[in-house]
């Protein structure tokens, strides 16, 4: 059974998002080894230069209005080698976990965000029957030193993704396929998240654990062709469902990161589509398609737990349509409460334009813009609007959204 909603939190989380790798900068970790091979268009390089300007960012959090934040720290950073730990880069995470919490923002500790040390990724990574050995060790470490400062944590960012692009269709490292060592890798994370959750537990029974699970709204291309709904009902399966069923109870509540619907086509297999044609896309070519979240929500198990929308947002150069997505999107979050959905907090991806992974820099889904040459920090019309639907809402549950 999940812990009671604590008192000290707001009654809904309004928040934004990052990732270290993709606003740090400077990291050395399996992504970096993999942008020096030439694998993307751009490397990551000093990303936002988070890592020199976090003050100036959390105060920006501040002027947003959320009260929460989900971060991930970066692994690399803090165990560079096996029998290292980086005394400097925890000090530096501790001041900026207790700069939150000085602020009224509930830290979202994100412990896992498809990086990795080199000297774990140098031994095949996941793959390694020891992963969850690692894991566990870097998390009591982490639990021992930042773990007074924060109840809520997700232990690993969407396991699936990592093994579809790394594992099968090989966008990202290690770039090794297989369908038996996917399956491996599955075990490994779910492990991994066992026992993380159990050293967190341990620290702070009270603690709120789970993962970020990435959901999509699979549909079949053609609603009338049996193989094309019965490819749909099986990627739902494989990508929505599986890993919530293998990881069972241990999740105090369910983190979904949604952005996008996509049409199975019998004869693709594994390989939706990510449009049919004539719908509104993304800068990252996924269609905009709101009602999707509703859709997911309805099909996952274990929603009798509370829901965070862990992530959810868009790539695009038009203001406007980013602030119709978040309007668009918060109302199906309003919906799914009144239906007696316990959606207890939104995470808009991203706080910060970022590195894209395989796409490089080119996706903007920052309610801050970067501009990457001069690292200035503009913050967008759609923040402003986020903030006074904040604002509207700081005491509400469930949340009310403006038609406009």
């Amino acid at each position: 059974m999940s812990p009671s909603w604590p008192s000290y939190w707001p009654p809904f989380l309004w928040g934004v998002a990052t990732s270290s790798h993709q606003i740090e900068g400077d990291n050395q970790n399996d992504w970096t080894l993999w942008e020096e091979q030439g694998r993307v268009p751009e490397p990551s390089g000093k990303a936002t230069n988070h890592w020199q300007h976090w003050p100036d960012d959390f105060a920006l959090l501040s002027e947003i209005g959320v009260n929460a934040y989900r971060f991930s720290i970066e692994w690399s950073r803090i165990q560079p080698a096996p029998d290292r730990f980086d005394s400097a880069a925890i000090r530096q995470y501790r001041n900026m976990i207790a700069f939150l919490r000085q602020n009224h923002i509930v830290p979202v500790l994100t412990l896992h965000h498809f990086t990795l040390p080199l000297w774990v990724s140098r031994q095949q990574g996941v793959q390694n029957p020891r992963f969850a050995e690692w894991f566990r060790r870097y998390t009591d470490v982490v639990m021992n030193e930042l773990g007074d400062l924060v109840d809520l944590y997700v232990t690993i960012n969407e396991p699936m993704v990592l093994v579809v692009m790394g594992y099968l269709i090989r966008r990202w490292p290690p770039g090794k396929t297989g369908f038996r060592r996917a399956l491996g890798v599955i075990d490994h994370l779910v492990e991994a998240h066992h026992d993380a959750y159990a050293v967190i537990k341990k620290a702070r029974p009270n603690a709120w654990v789970g993962l970020a699970h990435h959901v999509i709204d699979f549909q079949p291309f053609n609603p009338r062709n049996p193989l094309d709904r019965m490819d749909a009902r099986l990627l739902r399966y494989l990508m929505n469902r599986r890993v919530i069923r293998l990881v069972g109870t241990q999740q105090d509540f369910l983190g979904m990161n949604y952005y996008t619907r996509q049409y199975a086509r019998w004869y693709r297999g594994l390989h939706p589509l990510t449009t049919r044609g004539g719908q509104l896309l993304t800068d990252m070519g996924w269609e905009i398609q709101p009602e999707g979240l509703e859709t997911v929500v309805h099909d996952i198990p274990l929603t009798d737990r509370p829901v965070l929308i862990t992530e959810n947002g868009i790539a695009t150069e038009d203001d406007a349509l980013r602030q119709q997505y978040l309007r668009r999107h918060l109302t199906i979050v309003a919906n799914l409460q009144q239906q007696g959905f316990a959606i207890r907090g939104y995470f808009y991806w991203s706080f910060l334009d970022n590195f894209e992974w395989a796409e490089g820099y080119r996706p903007r889904f920052g309610l801050v813009g970067i501009d990457y040459q001069t690292e200035e920090r503009q913050i967008r019309p759609s923040a402003h609007w986020y903030r006074r639907v904040i604002e509207a809402n700081r005491s509400r549950y469930p949340i009310s959204v403006p038609e406009e």
